[in-house]
């Protein structure tokens, strides 16, 4: 597909052809939109609209960058990726890593080839190099962050999204978007991952207010929504939405911040209510809830997808957000 991934198991040629017309005829349409802005990416309601659309593929590096503040950051910060890269280097080569050091390079090392293994991108040492790098001077950069799995995903889907035309790798630029998703997600990536709990609370919550009659035959068998959500909220739907309908998510994730991430996760609830009413067994339950989220086809066209998200998950406030995480 566009960027790079095998077909899904459940691909029908002739939903991503309709999707190819109404996707060139959306960029069509809101190019022109995109280029009329000449890189001014400074919030404002048109803005936040035409994110919400989608950025397109040949503005998405540089509209992240902005209105992420990575790039405010990279540029105040001028060399602190490469010292980082030459540190963690120069410390394996005389060594003087720590314990902690050793435990993040082997993790990283484990992980690494499990990250997007059907890609071809991610068969080359080029990108598994860069992508260690990255996540090593993260660990440097954070130690009370330290490597968590799922990083490895952030990181990959950064390299793919942002990756210049020419093939260029952008790992600066990666680091500093993984830090500015890191800071923009408290606590989602720590040992403790308070942050994660916290927030399958305030899910549950919304869960029950949005999809009550789902919420109250889930709720019967007492699974918890860490079953499902904590991969959502680690990996921030890697691997669970198309490639491309991921990054119209992370479009608005940058834009607006962690609310995207509950309205999308109770979109994913309100498209499999059906499915998980008929279930009457825990353990099927439990398997579906694990296994049959992922790449879906009802979310293949990405605009019809958000669309709907912003349809019928109803406004979540950032306001609204720190006060049902504060309950």
């Amino acid at each position: 597909e566009e960027y790079g991934f095998d077909w899904p198991s459940n691909y029908c040629e002739e939903i991503h052809r309709g999707y190819l017309v109404k996707h060139h005829r959306k960029q069509s349409k809101f190019i022109p939109r995109w280029t009329e802005l000449n890189g001014d990416y400074g919030r404002s309601p048109k803005l936040k609209k035409l994110v919400r659309k989608g950025i397109p593929r040949q503005f998405r590096f540089h509209v992240w960058m902005e209105i992420s503040g990575a790039r405010a950051k990279m540029e105040a910060n001028p060399n602190l990726y490469e010292s980082l890269v030459v540190k963690c280097a120069e410390k394996t080569y005389r060594g003087i890593s720590t314990e902690t050091d050793e435990k993040n390079l082997v993790c990283i090392g484990l992980d690494i080839p499990r990250t997007f293994p059907e890609h071809p991108g991610f068969r080359e040492a080029v990108v598994r190099n860069n992508c260690q790098d990255i996540l090593m001077a993260f660990c440097l950069h954070r130690p009370e962050v330290g490597y968590c799995q799922g990083l490895n995903f952030l990181v990959g889907t950064l390299l793919l999204a942002t990756q210049h035309p020419d093939g260029e790798l952008r790992a600066e630029e990666c680091f500093w978007l993984l830090l500015a998703l890191i800071e923009m997600l408290p606590r989602y990536h720590t040992s403790d991952m308070t942050g994660i709990e916290r927030d399958c609370r305030v899910l549950e919550a919304y869960f029950n207010k949005k999809v009550p009659r789902t919420w109250a035959h889930f709720a019967s068998f007492r699974l918890p929504v860490q079953l499902f959500a904590v991969k959502w909220f680690v990996c921030l739907f890697v691997d669970v939405l198309p490639f491309h309908t991921l990054l119209h998510v992370w479009d608005c994730l940058f834009y607006e911040g962690p609310k995207i991430l509950f309205r999308v996760a109770v979109y994913q609830l309100i498209l499999h209510k059906e499915q998980i009413r008929a279930l009457h067994d825990e353990s099927q339950l439990a398997m579906y809830l694990k296994n049959n989220f992922c790449w879906d086809p009802r979310a293949w066209d990405d605009y019809e997808y958000m669309k709907q998200v912003f349809r019928r998950t109803g406004r979540m406030s950032k306001e609204r957000l720190e006060k049902m995480r504060n309950a």
